[in-house]
């Protein structure tokens, strides 16, 4: 079935008319009449009732007539946005990300962009989650990736995927050789457990600590400066660490070993960007953002 037969077909249903049809589509009348036929033949019906004029659709006519401008619409809609998008010069894109999500997330979306979006560029700027929101609400970045932003109104947001968390352990301690640990049993060994800084991410802190004294933990010591010092203190034998998995594996230390943590509260990954940018390119990004972080092997880096 030719898509042409199918454009002469809908041509004549809108005219009423073979040589109006034929003229439309700058074709002659016998062949538009061909092209008719030849749906007739291949759906075994009459489509057009000839023994008048105006010609009339028969009423498998009209049926077919109905499905068919619906699906030729969405065909050439979906033809004219992929034309677009392969012409469009969509500006620059600038985006914030959190620095844990760029080995994997932001990696991948670059991947992807260069090869479903050559056009549109992205300026990619790692900076903590509130520095994002407030140069998003200022117009510095048009988007933001991060953790638990505190967006407040003027914005509009989507969560993209979620991201987990691991227990860091001296090789030789008991639990070193665990596939995961829960995070009441990170508790129940009695460890002082190690977390990082409340600042530059102080509402990640808030929800982690949060879930850890609801598990009993009463001794929670907040490293200086970065994840760095975690893993520093845990070399020290100074507690138990624990870190989101994006930051621990850009830091893989000789003599401290990642475990899986279970149990621990769900943090979204979120772009969010401001409820009136009419950047095209933001909502193209969003979309390709959150089909990266769906990818299973993705998933289990962030």
């Amino acid at each position: 079935m030719e898509l042409r037969d199918l454009r002469c077909f809908l041509a004549v249903a809108e005219e009423r008319h073979f040589g109006r049809a034929a003229a439309r589509l700058y074709l002659s009348q016998p062949m538009v009449s061909k092209a008719v036929r030849r749906l007739e033949q291949q759906l075994g019906t009459r489509l057009v009732d000839r023994s008048s004029l105006p010609v009339a659709l028969t009423p498998l006519g009209e049926v077919f007539r109905g499905r068919l401008d619906e699906s030729l619409r969405v065909l050439d809609d979906a033809c004219a946005e992929v034309r677009r998008r392969a012409t469009w010069d969509a500006g620059q894109v600038r985006v914030g990300y959190t620095s844990g999500l760029g080995p994997s997330l932001v990696s991948a979306a670059i991947s992807a962009l260069h090869i479903r979006h050559p056009a549109l560029r992205v300026q990619w700027t790692s900076e903590p989650t509130a520095r994002q929101v407030a140069d998003v609400r200022e117009g510095v970045l048009d988007a933001g990736l991060g953790w638990l932003p505190d967006l407040g109104s003027g914005f509009e947001s989507a969560r993209v995927g979620t991201f987990a968390f691991v227990a860091l352990f001296p090789q030789e301690h008991p639990f070193a050789e665990r596939r995961s640990v829960d995070l009441t049993e990170l508790v129940g060994c009695g460890e002082p457990i190690v977390v990082w800084p409340r600042q530059p991410h102080p509402r990640l802190y808030a929800r982690v600590s949060e879930a850890l004294r609801r598990s009993g933990a009463t001794d929670i010591v907040e490293a200086y400066g970065s994840v760095d010092d975690v893993i520093a203190r845990v070399v020290d034998r100074q507690g138990i660490g624990l870190s989101p998995r994006g930051w621990a594996r850009q830091r893989p230390v000789r003599g401290v070993v990642q475990v899986p943590l279970t149990g621990a509260p769900d943090v979204a990954v979120t772009a969010f960007w401001r409820a009136d940018t009419d950047h095209e390119g933001v909502d193209v990004l969003v979309e390709l953002l959150r089909e990266v972080a769906a990818d299973s092997d993705l998933a289990d880096q962030l």
